[in-house]
């Protein structure tokens, strides 16, 4: 697997955001599309996800990729310099590195070029010290009894793991992609089964949202 680096970046509008003409944040919006195209050889963007009605905390999250950190970086900068960076704030940022899974084959989806599904659930985790701790053998058996919940939702649920240690305050960063917010529902659900539950220590935020390209996504807020 060629090693990714992956950014999960939420976003929340200002107040200010909403008292500046139409023509104006219409603009500031072109500016941040002109500002992908530019990395478009170096930082793919996955979906732009809105998040209204989910959480508010964050109103668009914005998923990236690519093989150099310094370019998602230099990307999210150029944000933050544009007149559209100076009506937002992030309060939520995580970084990632698509590796091999110590337990299981499953391809990560983005990384071997599924398309994208109607709704993103993203959330970050750790696992308790403990965890660790186990016997190889005993978490193999236990991330195979998690993964085998998981494959009863194959072909509606997509999932993307990768790896946060190191990066931020999380160890693992998992998105699932969904046309069905139900089928998520009873995944999510049903994996609260899994035995590896017991060693779960924190898994928040949970971040949902509506797929849509960059323009009409960041434009729905204009």
């Amino acid at each position: 697997m060629q090693e990714q680096f992956t950014a999960h970046l939420a976003m929340k509008f200002t107040p200010e955001w909403s008292r500046q003409e139409k023509k104006e944040k219409i603009t500031a919006v072109q500016e941040v599309v002109s500002i992908f195209d530019s990395y478009e050889d170096k930082v793919g963007l996955r979906g732009t996800y809105v998040v209204q009605g989910f959480q508010g905390h964050t109103d668009v999250m914005l998923w990236m990729f690519g093989d150099r950190f310094e370019d998602i970086q230099d990307l999210q900068l150029a944000i933050r310099r544009s007149t559209f960076g100076k009506y937002i704030e992030t309060p939520h940022a995580f970084t990632g590195i698509t590796k091999p899974f110590e337990f299981s084959e499953h391809p990560t989806s983005f990384a071997v070029g599924m398309v994208p599904r109607r709704y993103l659930c993203f959330y970050p985790f750790i696992r308790t010290p403990e965890y660790y701790l186990l016997p190889k053998w005993e978490r193999k058996a236990l991330i195979g009894d998690h993964g085998d919940i998981g494959h009863e939702f194959v072909p509606d649920i997509l999932t993307n793991g990768v790896y946060g240690f190191g990066l931020g305050d999380y160890e693992w960063l998992l998105t699932f992609e969904t046309n069905d917010l139900g089928r998520l529902v009873d995944c999510v659900r049903k994996l609260r089964e899994s035995k590896s539950r017991l060693y779960m220590q924190d898994e928040h935020p949970f971040i949902v949202g509506r797929y849509f390209e960059l323009e009409d996504g960041l434009s729905q807020y204009v």
